[in-house]
């Protein structure tokens, strides 16, 4: 990466953490040519970088300010569960920017449930509030899709699929890895190429174990917060919290 992008998402995380926050003015190019130990070229075009994204605002002889407030940015929380997945995606405004339809086989790259014979696969752009969050490369089993093709069309398709009434979603599953962006998909979300993304399997199976919704999805990793109750279902931490509250001596057992 061109260290002046690697400066300006240096600079990008001080207004994140709120060190810059909104209406703040910047250090000097002089401060900042001590603090990053690069040229005052470089960080001009960081600076640049950042005031075409509308981060910041450069005024002549005034110096440079945050212009956004980033500080809220990570608004999606991933969802932990199923129950959280589908209120999530009812609360949200999506539009839709373009759908691909095609016919077309499904190799999963998160090996869970059974491949069906065949799959409706639609590729997409989510928004929300004008702002581009996700990349969608969607499969849905084929008779399923048939069975409302407009609404797949037109809702989110996890909303689509618990309201049909013969449909059941007996597992599911989902694996997220951070990587980065790629040529491809960067235009979309209006991020660089080589930007972190979150990227999202997650697969939906019914009661056959036949996969019938799998997407592979990719989100702006600074759009993406991960809250995770630790003690949820935690029975060993429950039990061992008993025994101090009442004194008892705390015991392991260890299988190999």
């Amino acid at each position: 990466m061109p260290l002046y992008l690697q400066v300006a998402k240096l600079m990008r995380h001080k207004i994140e953490s709120q060190e810059w926050p909104y209406g703040a003015q910047i250090p000097t190019l002089d401060q900042l040519a001590k603090e990053y130990d690069v040229s005052r070229i470089t960080l001009r075009a960081a600076l640049t970088q950042l005031e075409n994204e509308g981060i910041v605002r450069r005024t002549r002889g005034l110096g440079t300010f945050v212009a956004k407030d980033l500080s809220a940015q990570r608004w999606f929380k991933l969802p932990n569960n199923f129950d959280e997945l589908v209120d999530r995606v009812q609360n949200l405004k999506i539009r839709l920017l373009s759908i691909q339809h095609e016919d077309g086989p499904l190799v999963p790259e998160l090996a869970f449930g059974t491949v069906g014979p065949a799959y409706e696969r639609m590729r997409r752009v989510h928004y929300y509030s004008d702002e581009p969050y996700c990349v969608i490369d969607l499969y849905i089993a084929k008779d399923i899709f048939d069975i409302d093709p407009e609404g797949f069309r037109l809702k989110p398709a996890i909303q689509q699929l618990v309201s049909l009434p013969d449909v059941y979603v007996a597992q599911g599953r989902q694996v997220m890895r951070i990587t980065v962006c790629d040529e491809e998909t960067a235009p979309y979300l209006n991020i660089g190429i080589g930007d972190p993304v979150a990227d999202v399997c997650r697969s939906l199976l019914d009661e056959q174990g036949r996969i019938i919704y799998y997407a592979q999805i990719k989100y702006p990793a600074q759009m993406i917060q991960i809250d995770v109750d630790l003690m949820k279902g935690a029975e060993f931490s429950t039990q061992k919290n008993s025994r101090q509250r009442s004194g008892c001596p705390d015991t392991l057992s260890t299988e190999t």
